[in-house]
């Protein structure tokens, strides 16, 4: 049963054939069916013009994480326009170096060990999410495990299972700060119509939901709730069947030019 109290209080809140032809001896047969087939191609490309299949999208928005040793980028919201015919592959965290420092900072300060605090992604790997600073979070091993059943799996069973487009949003909440040790992360996600690009107005079919971190319990689960204050409880959704082509990559080999270059700029 998920957690449905009051939400916990933060501490800080043609081309032209230009060929000459004398006119007695020009047959304008071919000419003539060569231009109706394009003006029909006009014609069909104006009747669809605003129909056009846009593709995945992703937006990340980051913040700075202070501790000890210094700050460093992390990730503070997330906007993704998922449509199931542009499957994105994505990045396991284990590639991202940048916030090593900070995680073991975290580790420290809170006495926790290893995976039970992780580089959580905004954007799950599974669906296209990077290793970039700016789509992590250090989140803990319960909340991670609730992100996923209780919103990610959602999503993706929308997506992969029922072929339909999907608005995905995730805020982060909370100080980013090593002295912090809760985070609420706030999940949505809507109906898209994938020939509007931006759109973020379509039905909501999840949310708006909050997962809880806590740095001082970090194997609890079930630390989740209606944000709208709605007395519903918040269902777990099975993990759904994952499409082949759905492999997110887990080396640096494996990245391609693109993918390197914003790498490097993320250190």
């Amino acid at each position: 049963m998920a957690y449905t109290s009051k939400k916990p209080a933060l501490d800080s809140d043609r081309k032209t054939d230009n060929k000459i032809i004398a006119p007695s001896f020009y047959d304008r047969r071919a000419s003539t069916a060569v231009q109706l087939k394009q003006q029909q191609l006009m014609n069909s490309f104006a009747e669809n013009a605003f129909v056009i299949q846009r593709k995945t999208e992703v937006k990340n928005t980051g913040q700075s994480y202070n501790y000890e040793e210094g700050s460093v980028t992390v990730g503070k919201k997330m906007e993704a326009w998922l449509d199931p015919n542009d499957n994105q592959q994505g990045q396991s965290a284990n590639l991202n170096t940048s916030q090593d420092d900070m995680m073991d900072a975290i580790r420290g300060r809170w006495d926790i060990t290893g995976g039970d605090v992780v580089k959580g992604h905004l954007l799950n790997d599974n669906l296209g999410g990077k290793a970039l600073n700016n789509n992590l979070y250090p989140i803990t091993r319960g909340a991670n495990k609730d992100h996923l059943g209780y919103a990610e799996n959602a999503v993706k069973a929308r997506v992969w299972k029922d072929n339909l487009g999907m608005y995905y949003e995730v805020n982060v909440q909370g100080t980013p700060h090593i002295d912090e040790n809760v985070a609420y992360f706030d999940c949505v996600f809507k109906e898209w119509d994938t020939t509007q690009p931006g759109n973020t107005s379509g039905t909501t079919v999840l949310g708006p939901i909050t997962v809880f971190s806590n740095l001082e319990s970090v194997r609890d689960t079930g630390m989740v709730w209606n944000t709208d204050d709605s007395s519903m409880d918040v269902e777990r959704t099975k993990p759904p069947k994952k499409p082949k082509n759905i492999k997110p990559k887990t080396k640096v080999s494996e990245l391609n030019k693109t993918e390197r270059n914003d790498r490097m700029m993320d250190m």
